[in-house]
C-alpha cells in the first residue's frame, strides 16, 4: 500500500500551499476535488491549456481518490485483497469553450462518478468544469479492468464489490461500454523512435497513461513540422483537440525502445497513432485516434 500512497502524496505537493481534500461521498462511488487552477507548466508554447497534462492531472485525481482514507469505490479493500486495476480504454473529451481565452481557467472543479459496472471491469467519468462553471468543459471515461495481483491476469470482479456498486447504478441505466477498434496501419506513416524515460511510467516502472498521449501529440507535433500530413497545411499546433479515444494493448516499461506511428484518416482533421516495441513491430503497444476543432483559439504567432 505504500507505493500507492505516493500518487496521493505527489498529487498533493503540486499545490503544498493549498490544503486540498479529496471529497469522496458516502456511497464511496463519488468523488469532488476543487484544484486551485492551471500552474505555468500546464499551458504549452501557444498560451492553450496541455491537453496531455489535463488528462494526467484528472487521472492523478481519481488515482489519489482510490487510495485516499476515505477510498473511492472501496479500492483499498480491493488491494488488500490482491486486486487491482488498470486503465484499458479511454474517450477523452474537450469543449471548444475550454480553449476560449476567456473562459476562466481557475478554480478547476473536478468530480468523478462511478459509471457502468461490468464482469471484469468497471468504468469512471470523470468532468472538469472551469471557474465556478456548472457546465463540465472537459470529460473523460475510463475503462478499468481488473487484474489479480499474484497472476498478473484478468479476473472476475468480486461478488460482494460487484452487488454493492451495481445497486448504486441508476436502474435501467443504459451502459455505454468504450469500444475501441484500432484501424488498419497503412503503408506509409511518420515514425518516430524513441525510449520511454523514467519520469513517464508509475511506481512499477510501467508507461503511464498520459505519457502515451504525449507521445501522439509529440509525434503529430513533428509530423506537421515536415510536411507529412496533406490536409494540415500549418502546424499541428494552429488546431485544438476535441477528441481522442485510447486503447492500451500491452505494457512497456521503463527504458523499452518504442516506435509511434501517425497518419491522417479519412475525416479532415483527424489522426490515428499506433505505438509498437522496436523489436518487435507486430506488437501493438497502444493505439489512439485524434479529432480536432478546425478553428483556432487564443493566441497564434
Amino acid at each position: 500500500m505504500k507505493l500507492f500512497h505516493k500518487s496521493i502524496k505527489r498529487f498533493l505537493r503540486a499545490y503544498p500551499s493549498l490544503k486540498l481534500r479529496i471529497n469522496v461521498n458516502a456511497a464511496r462511488n463519488e468523488v469532488d476535488v476543487v484544484m486551485p487552477g492551471l500552474r505555468y507548466d500546464d499551458i504549452d508554447f501557444t498560451g492553450q491549456p496541455d491537453t496531455w497534462r489535463i488528462f494526467d492531472m484528472v487521472n492523478r485525481v481519481e488515482n489519489a481518490a482510490f487510495f485516499n482514507e476515505e477510498s473511492f469505490l472501496k479500492y483499498d479493500q480491493l488491494y488488500k485483497s490482491n486486486y487491482i486495476s488498470f486503465v484499458k480504454a479511454c474517450k477523452y473529451e474537450a469543449k471548444s469553450t475550454f480553449y476560449e481565452t476567456t473562459t476562466p481557467k481557475t478554480p478547476l472543479d473536478v468530480s468523478i462518478k462511478l459509471a457502468d459496472v461490468g464482469d471484469t471491469s468497471f468504468s469512471t467519468v470523470s468532468e472538469v468544469a472551469c471557474g465556478g462553471d456548472l457546465k463540465p468543459s472537459i470529460r473523460i471515461k475510463n475503462l478499468h479492468t481488473l487484474v489479480h495481483l499474484s497472476e498478473r491476469k484478468k479476473t472476475p470482479l468480486p461478488n460482494w464489490w460487484k452487488k454493492e456498486f451495481e445497486a448504486l447504478l441508476q436502474e435501467n441505466k443504459a451502459t455505454s461500454l468504450l469500444n475501441v477498434l484500432p484501424q488498419p496501419k497503412p503503408l506509409l506513416t511518420f515514425r518516430h523512435e524513441f525510449a520511454v524515460p523514467l519520469h513517464d511510467t508509475d511506481f512499477s516502472a510501467h508507461t503511464r497513461c498520459a505519457s502515451y498521449f504525449r507521445y501522439f501529440v509529440e509525434n503529430a507535433s513533428l509530423a506537421s513540422h515536415r510536411g507529412f500530413y496533406q490536409n494540415i497545411k500549418t502546424s499541428f499546433h494552429d488546431f485544438h483537440i476535441k477528441k481522442v479515444i485510447m486503447l492500451y494493448v500491452s505494457p512497456s516499461c521503463w527504458g523499452d525502445s518504442l516506435v509511434s506511428e501517425t497518419w491522417e484518416g479519412e475525416a479532415p482533421l483527424t489522426l490515428h497513432c499506433m505505438i509498437c516495441k522496436k523489436d518487435n513491430p507486430q506488437e501493438i503497444v497502444w493505439y489512439g485516434e485524434m479529432d480536432m476543432f478546425s478553428e483556432v483559439f487564443g493566441m497564434k504567432f
